[in-house]
């Protein structure tokens, strides 16, 4: 049996570099909309778990310089190298986002943007469990997922590497969201273009019930 892992560190390690270029030259318009979200929903110095911080450009550079605390996780050596040369100030780990090691109630905000879709759908529910766990009282999940029903596949091009694949229908993945406990406060579909070709994901912003200093409540200036 194919391992998925193994596809997704073979694929983002072999275009790390031009992966990382070809993400400086395009503008998402939604990626940027919701990680506006993101930094107004927080105050400086809120701990922010990011799976699948790629090479730390555009979204974890953003999210260091607003004042963030910010650890993220790859499970590329290659990705996470040009991570390192790109946020040094960031907490950087390799690993596997379904295998977290840390305390429960660790921090303020998870974010997922592009990664989830990238393990196999069967392993989604417990992942989203784990997230819940890991959150503080009040805290804030951003994730985008797939938008149709994809089981597990393999694309034996994509960006001239094979990748893989998986997610469930939007309306499935919120219901799992719910599940755990967290407060959806927007899902929405947001289609874009996507290296040329159009795609769409759901969105999803929720909340671990609770008061956090954290995240007042509203936006700031």
């Amino acid at each position: 049996m194919i391992d998925p892992r193994k596809i997704v560190v073979e694929g983002y390690d072999g275009i790390a570099r031009e992966y990382l270029e070809l993400v400086k030259s395009m503008e998402s318009i939604v990626r940027s909309k919701y990680l506006n979200m993101l930094v107004n929903l927080l105050s400086p110095g809120a701990t922010i778990l990011e799976l699948g911080c790629g090479a730390g450009v555009p979204m974890t550079r953003r999210l260091v310089d607003e004042g963030f605390e910010v650890t993220g996780v790859d499970i590329s050596r290659e990705q996470l190298a040009l991570a390192e040369k790109n946020v040094p100030e960031a907490m950087l780990i390799l690993g596997d986002m379904t295998e977290l090691e840390f305390n429960d109630s660790s921090f303020d905000a998870v974010t997922a943007f592009y990664s989830i879709t990238h393990i196999p759908r069967i392993d989604h529910p417990n992942l989203i469990t784990s997230i819940y766990k890991l959150l503080k009282p009040g805290g804030i999940l951003l994730a985008n997922l797939g938008k149709g029903d994809l089981p597990d596949t393999i694309e034996s091009d994509w960006l001239g590497k094979p990748m893989f694949f998986s997610h469930y229908d939007a309306d499935t993945s919120e219901e799992m969201i719910r599940k755990t406990g967290l407060e959806i406060i927007r899902a929405d579909d947001e289609p874009e273009m996507e290296y040329d070709h159009p795609v769409c994901f759901r969105w999803f912003v929720a909340r671990k019930p609770g008061n956090n200093p954290r995240i007042p409540g509203g936006t700031r200036n």
